[in-house]
């Protein structure tokens, strides 16, 4: 992938600056693949610059370290699921328990064909885990919105009986944490069959615990 370095002085500056977000998107998108196959803590800056076909001084122009790179990276593999799930809350003719087991088997099934194509970032999940807490803590309130809006759906229908939405969603995430978090997802090497079996029974207690009595 070759990356255009020089700009114009005559260009608006609007564009320079467009250009630079697009230089800065290739960058992510390179410094991803090469995470994915060697890893976060074996990457350097330069093996980045190499691959992107520019100087490791020109890349220190748009990303000050490799940590801000992992959490760009990062951040763009929680907005990938995130939209994973939305997906399923813009599908038609399903009630709301349909619609809570749906959003976490698709949730499952990207986590797990994530963990599966790509295992060395584990380690970019756990350094941003521990050191980017609150990247990750938008995403997990990004989840949390999805579900309290299948219960909020719930309630309106008649079919859930939830007094505190917001509460009741946190702890549904919970509940299911083993099923969309990456190192979980792998434990014990449960095959993607044996782990949407389980997640089914766990929703399926959650629902009883969630219906109108």
């Amino acid at each position: 992938m070759n990356i255009l370095l020089t700009v114009h002085n005559a260009r608006p500056i609007l564009q320079i600056m467009q250009d630079a977000e697009e230089i800065k998107q290739q960058i992510i998108d390179v410094a991803d693949v090469r995470f994915r196959r060697y890893g976060f803590g074996k990457t350097t800056m330069a093996e980045i610059a190499k691959d992107c076909f520019m100087s490791a001084a020109n890349l220190y122009r748009y990303f000050e370290n490799k940590e801000k790179i992992g959490v760009a990276i990062a951040l763009k593999c929680m907005c990938e699921k995130e939209k994973t799930g939305k997906a399923v809350l813009q599908r038609e003719g399903l009630t709301a328990a349909a619609r809570l087991e749906a959003f976490f088997l698709e949730i499952l099934h990207h986590t797990h064909d994530l963990c599966s194509n790509a295992p060395h970032l584990f380690e970019l999940v756990t350094f941003i885990s521990q050191e980017h807490p609150k990247v990750v803590d938008r995403h997990i309130e990004a989840l949390r919105s999805f579900v309290a809006e299948i219960l909020a759906e719930g309630n309106r229908t008649g079919e859930f009986d939830v007094p505190n939405i917001v509460e009741t969603a946190g702890t549904v995430l919970y509940a299911t944490i083993h099923f969309y978090y990456p190192p979980l997802v792998v434990m014990n090497n449960h095959s993607l069959a044996d782990l949407e079996k389980a997640e089914k029974a766990v929703i399926a207690l959650i629902i009883l615990g969630l219906v109108k009595k």
